[in-house]
Parts: structure tokens; sequence; C-alpha cells
């Protein structure tokens, strides 16, 4: 009796790693963003707009679209490819704006296999600092509790090279999401 309950205990936990495995390495479902080099443009234009009205110290916002964020996030990958990569490697990334919360989906090359790992979550500013709230995680299809991997993210998050890297212009007073849109507001 007890070797059968052992049995079936075993093949029961194989079976929920194998599904997990599947889940992980399925592709999610993501709509594409249209993205063109007169979007990237727009982005620059709007960002252009918002310095200069700082520098006229007159207060501006300006609206970013998906679009316009995502043809820009591509500009900024075809230029980080030519750098060399470690043994994890992103190779594509898409952010969706929804409502007041953003969906980033992540394509990561390890060791040969493509991973996604979607982020969700809302922006805000603290102390000149762009900060990130996550929401929701999966990778592929699977999701994770946030539990799990708050405490990596955030240790990521506060690390002196992302700090910098999340910094905003002094130009930027408030970044947040609102009606799918990125609005970036000027001091």
């Amino acid at each position: 009796m007890t070797k059968k309950i052992y049995r079936i205990i075993s093949w029961s936990l194989l079976i929920l790693f194998l599904i997990s495995i599947l889940l992980i390495l399925r592709k999610p479902s993501v709509a594409p963003v249209p993205t063109s080099p007169e979007a990237g443009k727009s982005f620059d234009q709007k960002i252009q707009e918002l310095q200069t009205a700082h520098q006229q110290g007159t207060p501006k916002e300006i609206r970013i679209t998906e679009s316009e964020l995502n043809a820009k996030l591509q500009e900024g990958m075809q230029e980080a490819s030519a750098a060399p990569s470690g043994p994890a490697a992103l190779k594509a990334a898409t952010i969706h704006l929804e409502g007041d919360k953003f969906v980033g989906t992540f394509t990561v090359n390890v060791s040969g296999k493509d991973i996604y790992v979607t982020l969700g979550g809302k922006l805000g500013v603290s102390n000149g600092t762009l900060q990130l709230t996550p929401t929701e995680v999966r990778m592929g299809s699977l999701p994770v509790p946030i539990s799990v991997v708050e405490s990596t993210l955030r240790d990521k998050l506060n690390s002196p090279t992302m700090r910098d890297r999340m910094k905003l212009p002094d130009s930027i007073k408030d970044v947040r999401i609102e009606n799918g849109e990125l609005v970036l507001q000027s001091q």
C-alpha cells in the first residue's frame, strides 16, 4: 500500500513538473504593436518639446503612444545588440500600455532556447527616479506569484547600475500611464 501511494505521488510530481516546463517554454500570445521610423521620430520630437519647455520654465505634459514607445525601444535594442552578451541575451521586447498599467513581454535567449518573460505593473516617480511596481509576472504561459520574484526584482531594481539607468532627467517631474498612453510631465 505504501509503495502504491509513493508511486502515485512520484508520477503526479513528474507530470506537474513536465506541465510546468511546457508552460514556461510556451510562447505567450502577444498582440504586435505597429512601429515605424516616423513613430520613433515623433517620440524624439515630443521629448525635445518637453526639454525646451523645461528650459523656458514652462510646465508641459506630453503623451507618448504605445507605438512611439515601442519604436524607440526597438531602436535602443538594435543599438544594444552590437554589444557582447552573456549567457542570457535579450532578443526582443514589446510594451503594451493598458489603462494605467504596462505589460512588457521580453524574449530572452538562454543557452540557445527562447524564454518569454512577461512583467506587468505600474510606473511612478520617487526622488527623481522611475519606480516600477510589479503586478504580474509570467514565464512563458506560467503565472509566477509576485511574492516569489519580488525580493529578487527589488534587489535588481535597487542595484546601483539600475538606479543610474532609472534616474530621470531634471526636466521630468512625473511619469505615469493614463488611458493607455505614457504621460511625461516637465518641472
